[in-house]
């Protein structure tokens, strides 16, 4: 109901917007300056190999977060990518939700991340075998081939005196460096960290309570305290150590654009990056949370909840289509209370890539739906074997 309609909502969308544009404009400047820097070799190599796309796609699909996803889409706007690695990606990608996954469940949630990524590459591998380039790139890919792998200045360098650059400082340079400290800033104070409702936080603790119990049931070899204290403090798949990495990527593209030639800066940041892409980006993901959130205000999604397992696997299915990290808690804390079985929360986890799958809604519309039609396909197969085996 729009009752619940706050303007701190609007604010969390604001800040997760500039979080996911800024990780996926520095991962796009990064691939661009090794591409450039390595006359496209180190990218043909990866370009060439089906093999290689799926095994990469998949790896990069296993980092928590959506980091790994943003790095897969970047690679398959830059052509680099075919879909197979992009597919294999982002069923790998299980989003934010490993977060809770690792603090509350550690066991399963590697056994589902070790799942996934077995099927990811299987799916990539299948894909890449039975289905052309040309068939799985979008058009207007292309002409980001012929720029990023063909480009007539490849030959030059791409990097210059950075003592001379910081002397001569333009203003696009200044303007970048500027942008990227910023955001530096802003991952190093916490202000784009999400945060979590009192409902999300009650689940994730109800989650790790169960846990807890768990394993000091079968294996006796845990105290609650040092267990709990050691997520709150030493967990190194939580947000906090992830944004800190983050923040070394963000320092790597700002050494990046105090290096390269003014060239490389205007030519290749601003005309191939910065204009073509930072916007779009920014807009169908503020878009797209904000009507994600609107529908939330008229749909809960713990209301679905029944007893029908066969019903909770679609219904799974159905969330995980949803690029958001959030709505899929509630499988982890329905499994972990032993409410839904294995197969159901492997399914949605097959799905959904939490927002991984926002720039790629940006950069190719037609790709997101395909990819999440092959994902629903993967997860309701999964889904139905263990539903049938019984687990």
């Amino acid at each position: 109901m729009f009752d619940d309609f706050r303007l701190l909502d609007l604010m969390e969308i604001l800040k997760n917007s500039v979080y996911i544009t800024g990780l996926v404009i520095i991962m796009m400047l990064i691939i661009e300056y090794i591409n450039v820097a390595t006359k496209g070799q180190q990218l043909n190599n990866i370009q060439k190999s089906s093999a290689k796309q799926a095994l990469l796609g998949a790896a990069l699909g296993l980092i928590p977060g959506c980091m790994g996803g943003f790095v897969a889409v970047s690679l398959f706007s830059h052509n680099v990518f075919n879909f197979g690695g992009l597919v294999a990606a982002m069923i790998s990608d299980t989003g934010d939700e490993t977060f809770v996954m690792f603090a509350a469940m550690p066991g399963y949630a590697v056994l589902i991340k070790s799942l996934t990524f077995v099927l990811a590459i299987v799916a990539g591998f299948v894909i890449n075998a039975f289905m052309s380039k040309r068939n799985t790139v979008p058009k207007h890919f292309d002409h980001n081939l012929e720029i990023h792998s063909l480009h007539g200045h490849h030959s030059e360098k791409a990097t210059s005196n950075i003592w001379y650059n910081i002397k001569h400082l333009s203003p696009v340079r200044a303007a970048i460096l500027a942008g990227i400290a910023v955001f530096m800033l802003s991952l190093g104070l916490g202000l784009l960290e999400h945060k979590h409702s009192a409902e999300e936080m009650t689940c994730i603790h109800a989650n790790e309570v169960s846990i807890d119990e768990h394993i000091h049931e079968h294996f006796h070899d845990h105290d609650h305290d040092d267990h709990h204290e050691a997520h709150s403090h030493g967990n190194i798949f939580s947000e906090r150590w992830l944004n800190i990495l983050f923040i070394f990527v963000a320092g790597a593209a700002f050494l990046t654009v105090l290096s390269v030639t003014e060239h490389f800066l205007k030519e290749h940041v601003l005309q191939h990056v910065i204009y073509k892409h930072l916007l779009r980006v920014f807009t169908w993901t503020s878009g797209s949370l904000l009507f994600i959130y609107l529908l939330g205000l008229f749909v809960h999604y713990d209301e679905w909840i029944t007893d029908n397992h066969l019903i909770m696997l679609f219904i799974a299915l159905t969330i995980g289509l949803i690029p958001e990290s959030g709505p899929h808690i509630v499988f982890i804390s329905l499994f972990i209370e032993g409410n839904i079985p294995f197969s159901i929360l492997l399914a949605n986890s097959l799905v959904q890539n939490g927002h991984s799958g926002l720039p790629l809604l940006a950069e190719s519309k037609k790709s997101f739906v395909k990819m999440k039609i092959i994902a629903v396909a993967i997860g309701l197969i999964a889904g139905l074997i263990g539903y049938v085996a019984g687990f």
